[in-house]
Formats: C-alpha cells, structure tokens, sequence
C-alpha cells in the first residue's frame, strides 16, 4: 500500500533548488513560499571546512515547505545524519502550518565558517524558481557577491606572494 499521508517538510537550504529536490525525491515536490518566525538563517553547520546552510533564532527565514510522504521524510533522516528534524510552525498564505525542519546537530555546528558558495548558489536558484521575496533573493545575492569579492582578494594576495618569491 502507498504511503498517501501529507508530511510538511519547511526547507530553507541548498534543498530549496529544484534540480538537488528532484535528485532526493525522484520528483520535484509541490511546493509553498513559506516563513519561519523566530529562527534566522546562519551557515554554521560544518562541511568540508565551509559553513553549510543552518537555523539558530531570529527574526525569521524565508523557505519552502514542500509536500511529502512519510517514506521521503524517512528517506531524508537516513540520507542527513548530521541533521535532526524538528516540527515547527510556519507561516503560509497567511496561516499557521505544522511542518517538519531539519537542523544541524549540535556537535556539527561551528561558528565562524564561512558560508560554502555552492550552498548559497543553489539557494538563489531555489530562492528564484520557487518566487521567495525579491528582499530575501538579494540579500542572498549580496552574500555570494561578498564571497566572489573575498576569493578574489585572496586570490590577488596570493599571486603576490607567489610573484614575492620569485623575485
């Protein structure tokens, strides 16, 4: 028998791009422009030396929730072992919805990382193809310029090391 029961799952992160949720769930779920009062967003949860997407409390994240079966929340538990899911409540076309969020273990949250590009790259795709506010998009878009600006300023400081040496 198929599991037909409606789970609310709230994503705010790198699964909000379409083409990563296609690749997880075999589909791309039907979606909702969504908020979370009372978290913000921070890239503290550690992977591969950058900070990946995470939840810590604020003023409140822009996402999606996305409508799932009870075996594609199972599915994400299994595939995100650094992560647990926490219900929370959203706000939705005005209304109060119960939904499922993930967020980083503890003992995989560190402060001071800085945000990976790719994360912030899927975001705005998914920020994009899913209409979250124009607001929430550029602050977004402001977070990856500031990223290119600092790899690129790293990178000027190394070539002048290089051509340091050399000389």
């Amino acid at each position: 028998m198929e599991d037909t029961i409606t789970v609310w799952l709230f994503v705010y992160g790198t699964l909000m791009d379409p083409e990563k949720a296609k690749r997880i769930f075999g589909r791309l779920p039907k979606a909702k422009v969504a908020f979370l009062p009372g978290y913000d967003l921070a890239f503290d949860k550690e992977g591969m030396g950058r900070g990946n997407p995470n939840l810590r409390r604020g003023k409140g994240v822009w996402g999606v929730i996305y409508d799932l079966s009870e075996e594609d929340v199972r599915r994400l538990d299994r595939v995100s072992p650094k992560y647990s899911r926490r219900e929370v409540e959203v706000i939705v076309d005005g209304e109060r919805v119960r939904a499922w969020v993930y967020v980083a273990k503890p003992e995989y949250v560190k402060e001071g990382l800085e945000p990976d590009r790719s994360c912030v790259e899927r975001m705005i795709r998914g920020a994009k193809f899913h209409g979250l506010p124009e607001d929430y998009v550029a602050r977004l878009e402001s977070l990856l310029r500031s990223l290119e600006e600092r790899r690129n300023h790293g990178e000027n400081n190394d070539t002048v090391r290089q051509q340091g040496r050399r000389t």
